[in-house]
């Protein structure tokens, strides 16, 4: 008597694998790692000013425009500027972001001018974090961390009348990594479309380009 006799569907048959290539698979869904690895992307804020900044679009490998050696030009993508494969979305890894940081790199940096710049940009704008089509976090742009804020500012005039102005700028790391701290963490799933973009009220000029840099900072889940 058979299954369908008894009214119940098929037993499926075990698939036989004459190779045993299930044993030497390089990804293993089932026995996944999980590493701290944020998703950084760094673009590019003009002089004349701009109405938003998109994130984690541009992939690394495309051409955008940046600050690169003290120039402005348009330059591939490299892991300096982004750790992106792919538009807005990370197909094989899954991520659970823990806070939110912003950097700023300068045309020149040490330019008198570059913190009034970073003050016009923070002033002016917001973030919004969404993932499909849901906003997940919206707030002003003063309320994130800098990764490398200026932390010494100095003006001297000799009796020449030369004057000098000395900044100096710390970068962040470690285990205190200056950030946004989600209260609650956020889970970005394979597949899942997300954006990141700052947005401002009106034109905002600098005196000089800057490159901004968002960083969602978390732990990454890949298959072994």
């Amino acid at each position: 008597m058979t299954d369908l006799a008894l009214g119940q569907p098929p037993v499926p048959r075990r698939v036989r694998d004459p190779l045993r290539a299930q044993g030497f698979r390089t990804q293993r869904a089932e026995l996944p790692e999980d590493l701290w690895q944020p998703l950084y992307d760094r673009v590019h804020y003009p002089a004349a000013g701009i109405s938003e900044l998109s994130f984690f679009s541009i992939v690394r490998g495309q051409s955008a425009t940046m600050v690169r050696a003290g120039a402005i030009g348009t330059f591939p993508k490299t892991l300096r500027d982004t750790n992106m494969e792919n538009s807005n979305v990370v197909p094989t890894k899954m991520f659970k972001f823990v806070g939110i940081s912003i950097a700023y790199c300068h045309q020149i940096e040490g330019e008198v001018a570059n913190p009034a710049d970073r003050d016009r940009i923070r002033s002016a704008g917001f973030l919004r974090f969404r993932i499909v089509d849901k906003d997940i976090l919206i707030l002003p742009l003063v309320c994130f961390p800098e990764m490398n804020p200026y932390m010494v500012g100095s003006t001297t005039t000799t009796v020449t009348a030369t004057t000098a102005t000395m900044l100096g700028a710390a970068g962040g790391g470690g285990a205190n990594v200056p950030m946004y701290r989600l209260p609650i963490p956020i889970t970005l799933n394979p597949y899942e479309n997300f954006a990141v973009s700052i947005s401002f009220d009106g034109i905002v000029t600098v005196i000089r380009p800057v490159d901004v840099y968002c960083i969602l900072q978390g732990f990454m889940r890949r298959p072994t």
